[in-house]
């Protein structure tokens, strides 16, 4: 037997949940961007310290050591440049993964979606 026609409260319903994990999934991506920018950032301003405080006691070739630091803030933009690219890859395979629970139909995926029943009605008896 073909599925019924779902009605239009269905249907808004469905969109806005839609609407909910679109925007969730970008989100994660966002926040995992803006981790993953936190963390090569402060690996940068770590060993940019580190060798900052090494040319200025003088213990090693100061102009080796500006050329290192030199290098590796090109290495940490190179760096950075990637993670807009890796941050579309995160959207993009967390809404494949909503397609693909939504394709497994609502027994199987996280929510189930139950009809609401329409409301009773009580007959009162007369005194």
């Amino acid at each position: 037997m073909a599925d019924p026609v779902p009605n239009r409260e269905e249907q808004i319903r469905e969109v806005l949940i839609n609407a909910v994990e679109v925007q969730l999934a970008a989100l994660k991506a966002g926040a995992s961007f803006w981790k993953e920018w936190m963390e090569r950032t402060s690996a940068f301003v770590k060993t940019a310290t580190k060798t900052l405080s090494a040319i200025r006691s003088q213990d090693k070739d100061a102009g080796q050591l500006l050329l290192e630091v030199v290098d590796q803030g090109r290495e940490s933009m190179r760096t950075m440049t990637e993670l807009p690219r890796n941050a579309a890859t995160r959207f993009i395979e967390e809404l494949d993964e909503l397609e693909r629970k939504r394709k497994a139909g609502p027994g199987k995926g996280p929510r189930t979606v139950r009809p609401t029943p329409p409301p009773r009605r009580r007959a009162r008896v007369k005194p």
